[in-house]
């Protein structure tokens, strides 16, 4: 976790500079969307439980903003943390399982339609030319450091009321992703990104800590989960002298 607090304290300096160059931030909520990869099927299967476990999950990041200035290529550093949490019971035992991501990524995005145009982004007295202006593609490349936690209770011969168990594996992983977008000024200094984003997480060794549960993940698995990410970008601007 040294590396990630070395890292918090680069991208808030980076804040600091990117927001007196171009005085932009935003803030990205999320809804996230996993694919169950084979660790979780086969660990649901063995347990004979629901099948989505850590299907769904939530995340907030904050961004800001770099631009070229002949094209309309952005840059967009973001640091944030995704979670997601599944609980559910078989007819003996309780079973927990918890997922946090602390994530680095480097948003690029490209304007299509206005590839060639200068930083007039759409705004709220510009709504004539919002798909052409705000109409943009997203690349994500990334790097993040997950840490997965499993609870359950299982009674036994000694201890019918149960017995607990826990495991927490932790590690970096790495992602890539693609979006697209649009810009919706609400006034000259607030705007509105909605996305829609496809994930590929690697490196990641379990979704599901093996701990005691052991021989209820097979090692040989895959370590590749997808991910749909259904986000909404808040952008403010500080150089309210440019209107």
């Amino acid at each position: 976790m040294r590396q990630y607090f070395q890292l918090t304290i680069i991208f808030f300096a980076l804040v600091f500079i990117g927001q007196s160059v171009s005085g932009q931030i935003g803030i990205r909520t999320k809804y996230l969307k996993n694919g169950i990869d084979d660790n979780q099927t086969n660990f649901i299967s063995k347990v004979g439980s629901i099948d989505d476990a850590l299907s769904t999950g939530y995340g907030l990041g904050i961004d800001f903003w770099v631009r070229l200035k002949t094209k309309r290529v952005e840059f967009l550093p973001e640091l944030g943390i995704n979670y997601s949490q599944t609980s559910f019971e078989t007819e003996i035992t309780q079973y927990s399982l918890d997922y946090n991501y602390l994530y680095f990524n480097l948003n690029t995005r490209i304007y299509p339609m206005d590839f060639e145009g200068d930083c007039d982004c759409p705004t709220f007295s510009n709504q004539s030319t919002l798909i052409k202006k705000g109409f943009y593609f997203e690349l994500s490349p990334g790097v993040g450091y997950y840490t997965s936690h499993y609870d359950s209770s299982l009674p036994t011969v000694s201890n019918p009321e149960g017995e607990n168990s826990t495991a927490t594996v932790d590690a970096f992983s790495y992602k890539i992703g693609v979006a697209v977008g649009l810009d919706i000024g609400l006034s000259n200094l607030l705007t509105i990104n909605p996305y829609a984003m496809y994930n590929y997480h690697f490196g990641r060794e379990y979704d599901i800590p093996v701990g005691k549960i052991s021989t209820l993940i097979d090692s040989n698995s895959g370590n590749i989960m997808s991910q749909l990410e259904l986000g909404l970008r808040f952008a403010i601007r500080f150089d309210a002298k440019n209107y």
